[in-house]
């Protein structure tokens, strides 16, 4: 159990690190393209590799992960063909946050009753606004 404290601890850090970055670039206007395209794909990162090991401990199924997965890429290659990254749409940064929490609860060190139910719930919020953003990058 002494690793998933770890894990859970490396996902506050990078949630909160990740809010300080996109605090500060907005407040000293410092958007890059390239902070625009490096930001969400490092929060890509941070999000794929412990739902990958959810997935292996049949906590949330593969499909969902693939679909995950495939909007990103879909995305993260959108976003990199415009001159200026394209900011992240508000469904997206929903879907961030949402996913970030479902981690946290899932990976908590403290043992509260339905703790990881809850986390199992806010993880479907977030597929929810990964579908969402997914539809609102490309509207019909």
């Amino acid at each position: 159990m002494g690793n998933l404290n770890v894990v859970w601890y490396l996902l506050l850090f990078a949630g909160v690190t990740d809010f300080l970055d996109g605090f500060y670039a907005r407040r000293y206007n410092a958007i890059t393209k390239e902070g625009s395209i490096l930001d969400p794909l490092a929060d890509k990162i941070i999000i794929i590799i412990p739902f990958i090991w959810l997935c292996k401990q049949d906590i949330v199924p593969y499909w969902s992960l693939s679909l995950i997965t495939l909007r990103e890429f879909i995305i993260t290659a959108f976003r990199a063909s415009k001159n200026d990254g394209m900011p992240a749409l508000p469904f997206a940064k929903y879907k961030t946050l949402f996913f970030f929490m479902s981690l946290l609860l899932i990976f908590s060190p403290y043992q509260l009753p339905n703790l990881v139910n809850s986390g199992l719930i806010i993880y479907w919020i977030g597929f929810l606004f990964n579908i969402l953003s997914l539809i609102s990058y490309f509207p019909i």
